[in-house]
């Protein structure tokens, strides 16, 4: 970003950008996110609104916090050459969005209809505050890095397998406007190049365009999970990156990284938790996570939760010969597994997980916060593991100190990972 372009947007004001995604996410039109970050920005103290879905986000200040609010736009391009249009696009979507009754051509889409049928492509409105207090990231980083957050999150609720968003792939020209605090409307401020952005690579396009909020719902509440280290939330992660690369672009190898990844988040985030639990001091889980995984797998598991952990046999065995033992040789002697291999690969990971649920589900009177962290208490389908009646009857005795615990859980987990990174020194 130039001089000029932060002489632009000197603070106080709130920011936005408009940023054209390279896949099209197809939650409802104007569905909003709101985050709030650690930066303290006293201009906004005393005006505090909550975001709810389809509402301008413009009003949404915390007072104690900046913050950064995402709203997405789905904008109709059933253009016979896609990706030609997209500057166009973006100022149709401002122009619908913050419209000065003037003839702009994006008034065309102040009422827009979606219409089944049509092809759309999604682009995000991301606003934050520009504070007078000094701040170790710009705005546009601010709202770059919870996109990236945000989008992380829902890869894994998503119907279909998709790419990691980064810098790079999104398409480079972003638009920006202010508005300062004691002004009703925005001011369009003009184009910026992201520093890091490349060519357009953009993705497909998307004709179905959700109404149900599920899966957005879903997505912000992942997102918050994976923010508090939830070892479940980062096994859905890795294995959203083993099932892209295994269906999406066919690459084997990295599904079974991807894979061997996953799975050892899942044990050792697993049993972090029901030691943490137990009340285990820091420097006693540091020697026990300093060893080797598959010396924990045959000494920790079957006395917390019962069930068969042997390496030769049922879950377990699948575990050590589909996953570990095909991503061992993958890692270190650069072997090139096949399809079927991967496959199952796949299988056994997802069946590795369903046994350590099902395991832990049936113990919710000893180990009840793990319970809740790994199952949370929404809804499941019929046969799927969730809390027992012990882990609800903790849980709702519990529920306010709930945020306290995840936090008193991670700071441990954070001093334990730093005590084990001293051993092995």
């Amino acid at each position: 970003m130039t001089q000029e372009f932060f002489d632009k947007i000197a603070p106080p004001c709130v920011v936005g950008f408009m940023i054209l995604l390279p896949d099209p996410i197809p939650i409802p039109q104007k569905a909003t996110w709101y985050s709030t970050t650690d930066e303290q920005v006293p201009e906004l103290d005393g005006e505090a609104l909550v975001a709810q879905p389809g509402v301008a986000p413009f009003p949404v200040l915390d007072g104690e916090h900046n913050f950064v609010s995402l709203r997405f736009w789905q904008m109709a391009d059933n253009s016979p050459t896609p990706f030609v249009h997209e500057s166009k696009l973006l100022m149709k979507a401002f122009d619908a969005m913050h419209p000065t009754g003037n003839e702009d051509p994006g008034h065309e889409y102040l009422d827009q209809e979606l219409v089944p049928g049509d092809k759309y492509r999604t682009v995000v409105e991301a606003i934050t505050f520009n504070s007078e207090e000094p701040s170790d990231t710009t705005a546009i980083d601010r709202c770059l890095n919870e996109l990236m957050k945000f989008y992380r999150s829902y890869r894994v609720v998503a119907s279909r397998p998709l790419p990691e968003l980064t810098v790079r792939r999104l398409f480079p020209t972003v638009l920006t406007f202010r508005r300062a605090p004691e002004e009703t409307e925005v001011t369009f401020v003009g184009t910026t190049i992201l520093e890091d952005g490349a060519p357009p690579n953009l993705g497909g396009l998307t004709s179905e365009i959700g109404t149900d909020f599920t899966m957005f719902d879903q997505a912000a509440g992942l997102q918050s999970r994976l923010d508090r280290l939830d070892p479940l939330a980062r096994y859905a992660e890795c294995r959203t990156d083993a099932g892209y690369a295994l269906h999406g672009v066919g690459s084997f190898r990295d599904t079974v990284i991807h894979l061997g990844i996953a799975c050892e988040v899942l044990f050792d985030g697993l049993l972090g938790m029901l030691i943490w639990e137990e009340g285990t001091s820091v420097d006693e889980a540091a020697e026990l996570f300093s060893g080797t995984i598959t010396t924990r797998i045959k000494n920790e598991f079957h006395t917390r939760l019962g069930g068969t952990w042997r390496l030769d046999r049922g879950e377990l065995g699948d575990w050590s010969t589909k996953v570990a033992d095909v991503r061992n040789r993958v890692v270190h002697s650069g072997y090139r597994p096949s399809e079927a291999e991967a496959l199952a690969a796949e299988a056994a990971a997802d069946s590795l997980r369903d046994f350590a649920a099902r395991r832990l589900a049936a113990l919710g009177r000893k180990y009840p916060c793990t319970n809740v962290v790994f199952f949370g208490d929404q809804p499941v389908p019929q046969g799927v593991p969730t809390l027992n009646r012990a882990a609800r009857s903790w849980l709702e005795v519990n529920r306010d100190s709930l945020d306290a615990k995840r936090a008193e859980h991670n700071a441990w987990r954070e001093a334990v990972n730093t005590a084990v990174s001293r051993r092995s020194r």
